[in-house]
């Protein structure tokens, strides 16, 4: 199964996707938050590290993903998704290839539009926070590896302008429209 009206914003940590989706809401557009982040707060509110191991992380943010994109599943209007169950299928297979071999035949043929927006590494609005805090390299490394995660398995990759987040906005609702 293929959505095309579900459309991915990914990219390291700090490029800006969590404000552009914000300014997407404002103008009357919804989307799925990132999961990793809601892992982390729930596992800060009980006490616990951040993070469990990368592999028991990987498959928690999947499962959360791939429910986000099946319980959406009959939506016809535009979504927008805060990274995806693609991205937490690359940490899988990073992380434990016995995990990612039992999810890729039966989850990865379902798609998602195959315009993915990237946010690139941008130092100037970079910041760490609670739910975050890999360095600035390390969002390098992240971008890189999703860049070339989803083009391997046939995604066109958009790279996001550094521009403002209303010129962001525009610029990826101007080739959604284009879609539909």
């Amino acid at each position: 199964m293929t959505k095309h009206n579900f459309y991915i914003i990914t990219g390291g940590p700090g490029g800006g996707k969590t404000s552009l989706l914000e300014n997407l809401a404002s103008h009357g557009y919804n989307f799925i938050p990132e999961t990793a982040r809601q892992i982390i707060r729930e596992r800060l509110a009980k006490g616990l590290a951040p993070r469990p191991d990368a592999r028991t992380f990987a498959q928690q943010i999947f499962e959360l993903d791939w429910k986000n994109f099946v319980s959406n599943s009959d939506l016809s209007s535009v979504l927008f998704f805060d990274r995806s169950f693609m991205d937490s299928a690359c940490m899988l297979f990073d992380s434990d290839s016995n995990s990612y071999e039992n999810i890729r035949d039966t989850y990865l043929e379902n798609r998602y539009n195959n315009k993915v927006f990237i946010t690139p590494p941008w130092k100037e609005i970079y910041r760490t926070d609670e739910e975050r805090d890999q360095s600035f390299e390390q969002s390098i490394d992240v971008y890189e590896r999703l860049a070339k995660w989803y083009k391997e398995h046939d995604y066109d990759i958009v790279v996001l302008p550094k521009a403002t987040i209303e010129n962001r906005a525009n610029f990826v609702l101007s080739l959604v429209a284009q879609h539909f």
